[in-house]
Parts: C-alpha cells; structure tokens; sequence
C-alpha cells in the first residue's frame, strides 16, 4: 500500500503525508510546547521534516513488517496537524500532533475517528493502541471519547491506551 487515500472526516481533511507537507506542517510543529509531553523534540528545520516525509512516503518500514501510515490535517485549507497509525498484522498503533490554536476544537477527536475507520475496513485492524503521557489530560480524554481503556499503566508518565474491536 504506497498510495492512501483522502480521508474525508466532519469537519477535517485527512491527506496522505506527502513531502510537500513539509512547509506547512513545519510552522506548526517548531512550536516547543506541542513536544512537552512527548519524547521526540521539535523539528530542526523544514528541511529535515522534508526528508522525514519523504521517507515515510514509502508506506512502508525498511524491513517491510510494518505499515507507517501518515497523514496530513485540513481544515478547511490549512493543515494544522497530522495523525498516524503504525499497523503491524491486526494491530495499530497511533498518534497525533494538532497545532495549539486549532486544539480543544474537536479537529484530533474526528481526524483519529477517520483514521481508525480507515485502517480498520481497509486493513482488518482490530486492535488499536495509544501511548499518552499522564499529564497530558485532552489528549487521554481523546482516547477515551473513542472507546480506548487503559492497558497499562505500571509506567506512571506514559499511559498505554488500547481499543479491542473484537
């Protein structure tokens, strides 16, 4: 699967992630502050997120066993975000970045719902994990919004999410 489609949610636009993202996505995710809860740190430069893109444009990892999944969030021309699956068999494991000013919106809460529906007809996903950090409060009610349960949470920072559809 190298070609993904548009993914058309309520109120956002999901398109394939695509090199030419690189731009746009860049000037919302230099802002510091989306990484506080998170172990990556910003982008160094747009550059740099270009040949990440570029990378992941493949669709798939280098040794072919995973599915890297991205897309871009629209809304309604601007992208303001991107979410992500990582499917391995019948599992996938997401995440999300929405730029700060389009948070608390419900843009993240209908971006994941498409992306969920996507993976789940398109590629029989029938379990789905998240890892959030405990602090990061909107971002576990997202999760449990969609029907995601703690599975685990031994780790006290890094809250492992799950949602079994069978």
């Amino acid at each position: 699967m190298t070609e993904l489609p548009d993914l058309q949610g309520a109120c956002v636009l999901l398109q394939p992630l695509r090199e030419t993202h690189a731009a746009a996505l860049f000037r919302v995710l230099r802002d510091p502050e989306l990484w506080r809860f998170m172990d990556d740190a910003s982008p160094t430069s747009e550059a740099a997120l270009a040949e990440r893109y570029r990378r992941l444009e493949s669709r798939r990892s280098p040794d072919n066993l995973q599915y890297w999944l991205n897309w871009a969030i629209v809304v309604p021309t601007e992208v303001i975000g991107f979410v992500q699956a990582t499917v391995t068999n019948e599992a996938a494991d997401i995440a999300y970045v929405i730029g700060r000013e389009y948070q608390s919106r419900g843009h993240a809460t209908d971006a994941v719902r498409a992306m969920l529906a996507f993976v789940e007809e398109a590629l029989g996903v029938t379990t789905e994990y998240a890892t959030v950090d405990a602090r990061n409060k909107p971002s576990r009610m997202l999760l449990e919004r969609l029907g995601f349960t703690l599975a685990d949470g031994e780790d006290m920072q890094n809250l492992r999410f799950m949602r079994a559809l069978r």
